[in-house]
């Protein structure tokens, strides 16, 4: 069982999560989790639609810190997400910061990037879209 840090210092352990599956509301007011533990425990869970993205960013945060702590790093040759469709996207500058705006859904994220990875994207586009550009 992981120990509970700082501000979740309490004698209960954290139970792990074995998976989770999920659906939405009819009227898509929700999204309904049922998070499976380690040790055959069900937790169901509503989320209103609206603090999705609230959700996700945490958990994109808490991710970063764990890699910056060394106990997980992505590695995108060994995992392969499935594509999620994209409802739209944004590259703009905020205070000399390139930031890339994701539409998902219902959820809204940005993303800082550096100069070197705007670049990128900028070539990569250009690659796609450009004179000779395939299809």
């Amino acid at each position: 069982m992981p120990e509970r840090p700082g501000p979740y210092a309490d004698p209960r352990p954290f139970s792990r999560i074995s998976f989770v599956t999920g659906d939405v509301t009819a009227n898509g007011s929700s999204i309904l989790l049922r998070v499976h533990t380690e040790e055959g425990g069900d937790i169901d869970l509503a989320l209103p639609t609206q603090d999705l993205q609230h959700l996700v960013t945490l958990l994109l945060i808490l991710g970063g810190k764990a890699a910056l702590n060394g106990r997980f790093a992505a590695n995108s040759e060994t995992f392969w997400p499935k594509p999620l469709p994209l409802h739209g996207v944004s590259l703009g500058v905020d205070g000399g910061d390139a930031i890339l705006t994701v539409e998902v859904g219902a959820s809204v994220l940005s993303f800082s990037l550096s100069k070197h990875s705007m670049a990128e994207i900028g070539q990569t586009i250009f690659d796609l879209t450009g004179p000779g550009a395939p299809g």
